[in-house]
C-alpha cells in the first residue's frame, strides 16, 4: 500500500460494506475463505471490488511484484483489509465533497502535528485532513532526526528522508471507524450527545415533560386518550395560571402578558378535540377542567371568553353526546354545581351589543349552550330562568326592532323552548311583561307577509311562545288586557300569512276563560270566526300553503266555536248572539254542522279499520294499549268530533224549533246518502 506512487500501478479500489457488526471478516481475491481477526467476535464485512484498471511501466512491475507479495502477507492478518476499507472511505468522502478529509488522511487529527521546520517539496497532494493546510507527504532529511509523529525515515524513490505513514493513518481510521460499528452500528460520526438534564434550560425539559407524556399529538388532540386529555388539562391550567400571574403582576403593560393569552386561547382551541370523545368527560369532570373553563367566561379579553364560549358549545352539542349520553349528563352536572347558568346569562349580556363579526358568533354559540344543556337536563329549562334576566334578554332579541338574521331566529326558537318546557317559565314570561312583548313583535305582520323563510320560521316562533304563555290563567288575563285579540281578529281578517297563527292564538286564549270570550263576542269576533267555519277561502288557501292549513283551520275554528258556548253563560245577550247564528241564511250554519259530524266520524271510522288490520296482520309485533289506540284515534279527527259533538248539544239545547228540525233533517239526509254512521 506504501509504495504505489505516480510512476507505478495506478489502482482504483471501490468498496462498499454494510455497518453491521464490530469486526470484519474479509473475502478477497487471493483468499476465498473467511479471515478472523484472532480474539474477537466477528461477522462479515463484505468488500466488494469492482474494478481494477490497472498500467504497468519497466519500473512498476518490480514494485507492482514487491506489493503483490506484502498484500498476500496483509491479508494473512488483515491489515490489507484494513487498508482497502480506508481508501474506500476516502473515495467516498472525495465523492461528497470532501466531507472526510482528502489524500490519505481519513479522520482528522489521527496523526498528530507535522513537523514545524520541514518543507514538502515534491510528492502527491495526499495531505493531512481536517486542516486548513495539507499535510507534506514527504519532507527531505539526509540523516534520521528523531521520531516524527505520522512519519517513518527511510530511503525512498524521492531520496532519503520522512514519509507520510498512510498505512498507520488508515489503520487508525479503520479502527475508529470499526470502534464506531460496533456503538452505533452506523459508519456516519456519532452524533451529539444530548446535554445531561443537569445543563439543560427550561424549555428544553419542558419539552422533554412533553415528549415522555405524547408529544405534539397529544396537544393536537388526534386519538385522544385518558392519558392525552390529562396532557391537554394538565397544559391548559399551567397556562391559565401563567396568564393569571403575568395579568396581575403586568396589570398595567398589556405587552408584558400578551404572550401567556395567546398561549391560553391556543390550549382552549385545542380542548375542542374533546368534543368528539363523549366518553372522556367524566374523566374531563374529575380533573376539575369545568370551573377553569367557567373562569374563562369572565376573562377580561373578550376573545379568551368566546373561545371559551365556543368550546362549552361544542362539548354540550347533541351531536357530540348522542353517543354517550352518561358523560353528557355529567358535564352539564358539573356546569350547573359550578354556577355556569349565571355565567352563561352574563356573556349575553356582555356580548350582546354584536358589534363585531366575533361578538355575534359568540352570542350564537352561548344560544347553543342553552338549547344543548336543556336537551340533555329537561329541568335545566326551570332552571335557566330562576332569574328573569335570560328571559328579559332572549324577548328584547326578538323584538321587531332588531332586523332579522340568524341570531333572531335562534333567540325565538330557545325562547319558544323554554316557555313550552316549563309551566314556570311561562309565569315568568308574563312576569317580565313577555305577553306584550311578544304582541309588540308580530303586530308588524298583520298587514305583510314574512320576507323570506327566515324571518318566517321567527314568526312561527313566536306565535308558538305566545300561544304556550296564554295557556297560563295569568297570562290569558294579560292577554286580554293588552288587546290580544283585537289583533288577533285584525290577522284574521287580513288573510295575511299570519291567518292561521292568529286563529291558533285565539283559540288557545279563550279556551276555558270567559272572560277572554266575552270579549271575543264584543270585539265583533264571531263573523270573522264563522266565516272560517264555513270554509271560506280554503280553496285559496290550499293553493298557498296546502291541504293540512286548510284542514288546521277548519279544526281551529270548530274549538273557538265550541270553547265559547263553554264559557258564555246561557240567556245572556252574548250567547243568544252566538246561537243566532245558527238561524241566519236559513240554518245554513246547522247544515254545516251536520255536514261536518259526518266527515269526522267517517275519519274516525277509517282509524278504527286501519288499527283493527294492523293488529290483525301484525298482532305478534304490535301491540297497542287502550292509551295507545285512543292517541291514534284523537289524532284521526275524534278530538274534532269530541268538539262536534258540544257544538250540535249547544245548539239543540236552545229549545229552537227551527234548528232542531234542520239538524234532525240533515241527519237524516247524510244517512239516507251512506252516512249510516252519522248516528
Amino acid at each position: 500500500a506504501g509504495g504505489c506512487s505516480s510512476q507505478g500501478a495506478c489502482v482504483r479500489v471501490l468498496t462498499r460494506c454494510t455497518p453491521r457488526s464490530v469486526d470484519a471478516c474479509v473475502t478477497s481475491s487471493h483468499h476465498s475463505r473467511p479471515l478472523r481477526r484472532s480474539g474477537e467476535n466477528t461477522k462479515v464485512l463484505r468488500l466488494q471490488r469492482r474494478t481494477f484498471s490497472i498500467s504497468f511501466s519497466p519500473r512498476a512491475n518490480a514494485t507492482s511484484a514487491m506489493a503483490d507479495s506484502k498484500r498476500k502477507r496483509d491479508y494473512e492478518t488483515g491489515a490489507a483489509a484494513i487498508s482497502d476499507f480506508t481508501r474506500s472511505l476516502d473515495a467516498d468522502a472525495r465523492a461528497m465533497g470532501g466531507a472526510v478529509g482528502r489524500g490519505g488522511g481519513g479522520i482528522q487529527g489521527l496523526s498528530g502535528p507535522a513537523p514545524p521546520t520541514f518543507a514538502a517539496t515534491s510528492g502527491d497532494n495526499g495531505g493531512a485532513a481536517g486542516g486548513s493546510k495539507q499535510q507534506p507527504t514527504y519532507l527531505p532529511c539526509k540523516t534520521f532526526q528523531g521520531a516524527r509523529g505520522g512519519y517513518y525515515f527511510r530511503l525512498g524513490t524521492q531520496g532519503p528522508g520522512y514519509y507520510l505513514d498512510r498505512v498507520g493513518r488508515h489503520k487508525a481510521a479503520a479502527a475508529a471507524a470499526v470502534a464506531g460499528f460496533g456503538a452505533g452500528g452506523s459508519m456516519m460520526p456519532p452524533a451529539n450527545r444530548a446535554k445531561p438534564a443537569s445543563q439543560k434550560n427550561a424549555a428544553e425539559l419542558l419539552a422533554d415533560a412533553e415528549e415522555e407524556a405524547g408529544g405534539e399529538r397529544a396537544l393536537d388532540g388526534t386519538n385522544l386518550d385518558v392519558k392525552a386529555l390529562r396532557k391537554l388539562v394538565l397544559s391548559f391550567e399551567r397556562r391559565y395560571a401563567a396568564n393569571q400571574a403575568a395579568r396581575m403582576k403586568h396589570a398595567d403593560d398589556p405587552d408584558k402578558f400578551i404572550d401567556s393569552e395567546v398561549d391560553l386561547d391556543e390550549d382552549v382551541k385545542k380542548l375542542q378535540a374533546l368534543a368528539g370523545y363523549p366518553d372522556l368527560y367524566p374523566e374531563f369532570v374529575r380533573l376539575n377542567a369545568v370551573p377553569s373553563i367557567l373562569g374563562l367566561l369572565s376573562h377580561d379579553n373578550p376573545d379568551i371568553a368566546a373561545d371559551a364560549v365556543e368550546l362549552l358549545h361544542e362539548l354540550t352539542d347533541a351531536d357530540a353526546v348522542e353517543s354517550h349520553e352518561e358523560g353528557g349528563a355529567a358535564l352539564v352536572a358539573s356546569i350547573v354545581e359550578h354556577g355556569g347558568y349565571e355565567l352563561i346569562a352574563q356573556c349575553l349580556t356582555r356580548f350582546g351589543a354584536e358589534a363585531t363579526l366575533e361578538d355575534a358568533a359568540a352570542v350564537h354559540n352561548i344560544i347553543g349552550i342553552v338549547e344543548n344543556i336543556v336537551e340533555i337536563r329537561p329541568e335545566a329549562a326551570g332552571e335557566f330562568c330562576d332569574k328573569p334576566g335570560l328571559l328579559r334578554w332572549l324577548l328584547k332579541r326578538v323584538a321587531p326592532r332588531r332586523e332579522t338574521d340568524n341570531n333572531k331566529l335562534y333567540a325565538a326558537e330557545v325562547l319558544a323552548i323554554l316557555v313550552q318546557s316549563s309551566e314556570e317559565n311561562r309565569q315568568r314570561l308574563g312576569d317580565a311583561e313577555g305577553v306584550d312583548a311578544l304582541l309588540r313583535a308580530v303586530a308588524p305582520y298583520k298587514g305583510r307577509d314574512p320576507a323570506d323563510d327566515g324571518e318566517e320560521e321567527v314568526l312561527q316562533n313566536l306565535f308558538d311562545v305566545l300561544c304556550t304563555a296564554v295557556m297560563a290563567p295569568g297570562n290569558k288575563e294579560k292577554f286580554v288586557g293588552a288587546e290580544g285579540l283585537e289583533l288577533m281578529l285584525l290577522m284574521m281578517k287580513s288573510k295575511k300569512q299570519c291567518r292561521t297563527s292568529a286563529l291558533k292564538c285565539v283559540d288557545y286564549a279563550l279556551t276555558r276563560c270567559p272572560a277572554a270570550c266575552e270579549r271575543f263576542v264584543d270585539i265583533l269576533g264571531l263573523k270573522t270566526v264563522f266565516a272560517v267555519f264555513m270554509g271560506k277561502g280554503f280553496d285559496k288557501l290550499r293553493r298557498q300553503q296546502g291541504l293540512e292549513a286548510a284542514q288546521e283551520e277548519e279544526e281551529r275554528a270548530v274549538s273557538v266555536i265550541s270553547s265559547l258556548f263553554l264559557g258564555l253563560s246561557r240567556g245572556t245577550p252574548r250567547h243568544d248572539r252566538l246561537c243566532a247564528k245558527f238561524v241566519e241564511d236559513e240554518f245554513l250554519k246547522c247544515d254545516r254542522l251536520a255536514e261536518l259530524w259526518v266527515k269526522y266520524t267517517g275519519r274516525v271510522h277509517g282509524v278504527d279499520i286501519r288499527l283493527a288490520r294492523q293488529q290483525a296482520e301484525m298482532a305478534d309485533e304490535i301491540d297497542l294499549s287502550e292509551d295507545d289506540v285512543y292517541i291514534e284515534r284523537l289524532g284521526g279527527g275524534l278530538y274534532t268530533l269530541e268538539l262536534l259533538g258540544i257544538m250540535f248539544a249547544s245548539v239543540f239545547a236552545t229549545g229552537h224549533d227551527g234548528i232542531r228540525h234542520r239538524l234532525l233533517l240533515q241527519m237524516e239526509l247524510q244517512a239516507e246518502d251512506g252516512g249510516e254512521d252519522a248516528g
